[in-house]
């Protein structure tokens, strides 16, 4: 199966973060393995290096290479998904995230794996997988 990946596991990862630090390298870990078949739109290293070189800009840099080195499809950001993800945000309400949806929908993507559930609950036709419920959902 395949899974969008947002932001902040990347970030939960790099921080070592107390409560999903650990699961979210186990995911990370899976996509290096090829166990699962991850995607991206360019704007999750973009997002990535802008959060973390708030907090440590040379870790930054070192996250962003190993995001790069990792076997992730990357979609592209173009007018076509800027224009669906303007349709989206205003369907939901949410704006950054309407990007990322965007780019599920040009790869036919239902699955995201990310703790921003707020946000993600906004969005219509989405499935989400949260960090520390991979293992259960994922990983059988």
């Amino acid at each position: 199966m395949s899974y969008y990946i947002d932001t902040n596991i990347f970030d939960y990862s790099a921080l070592a973060h107390p409560t999903y630090g650990n699961a979210c390298k186990c995911i990370i870990d899976d996509i290096q393995n090829g166990k699962i078949k991850a995607y991206c739109g360019f704007l999750v290293p973009i997002e990535l290096l802008g959060s973390l070189a708030r907090i440590d800009a040379e870790k930054a840099g070192i996250a962003v290479a190993a995001f790069f080195s990792l076997p992730i499809g990357m979609i592209q950001i173009d007018e076509e998904v800027l224009h669906d993800a303007a349709s989206i945000m205003l369907d939901s309400g949410v704006s950054y995230d309407s990007i990322h949806a965007a780019c599920m929908r040009r790869k036919g993507l239902d699955n995201i794996i990310t703790e921003d559930v707020t946000d993600w609950k906004k969005i219509k036709g989405t499935c989400i997988i949260r960090p520390l419920e991979y293992e259960k959902f994922v990983r059988k």
